[in-house]
């Protein structure tokens, strides 16, 4: 991407920051295995103390949705609907599959925002757009039949969608399990 069509895009997100409270961004990045499609907020987090960030397939109808979803989400929080705690959402009138949403702790959220969401670190050219102190939620979605990239038939790619240990981590703090933290050490012992 030239310099003109970077700072294109970044007037644009700018613009719809100042038009709606917050903006969604979808990109592919990351190298080597790291490679996903994912989106994140921007501007959420003077008025929440939270930016979002999603694994998701993001060409085609992809975006709209997964922004939509997020959108809703943070209107649901904003109204006192949601808490902003670990949780499965399953409610119709944010989508209608359940998902899963992940308050991370610091390290994993420095970690995140170094290799993919960098425009929420404090040098990236939005930063004045989120807030120094804010938590990042990492929210995980089900495959077509609403299961989980931690149940083992989870079916397709959705298993891969998020990296397995950030999903693995939400199994075990949203759902008091295991199964998939011990799948990834047996994987990787070998």
């Amino acid at each position: 991407m030239d310099k003109e069509s970077i700072f294109k895009q970044l007037n644009t997100i700018r613009s719809t920051i100042k038009e709606k409270g917050h903006a969604i961004c979808g990109v592919v990045d990351g190298k080597g295995h790291l490679e996903r499609p994912f989106v994140y907020s921007i501007g959420v987090s003077p008025s929440l103390g939270v930016e979002f960030i999603c694994f998701f397939p993001i060409k085609g109808k992809g975006l709209p949705i997964i922004s939509g979803i997020i959108n809703r989400i943070v209107k649901s929080i904003k109204k006192k609907e949601i808490n902003l705690t670990h949780q499965i959402i399953n409610n119709d009138t944010i989508y209608q599959l359940p998902i899963a949403m992940l308050l991370l702790d610091e390290d994993i959220k420095k970690d995140i925002e170094s290799i993919w969401a960098r425009q929420l670190e404090r040098n990236g050219s939005l930063a004045e757009y989120s807030t120094d102190e804010h938590k990042l939620v990492l929210l995980i979605c089900t495959d077509k039949n609403g299961v989980f990239p931690w149940e083992k038939n989870c079916e397709g790619y959705w298993n891969q969608m998020c990296p397995p240990p950030f999903a693995a981590i939400a199994e075990m703090e949203i759902v008091c399990n295991d199964s998939l933290l011990k799948t990834l050490e047996k994987k990787y012992k070998k």
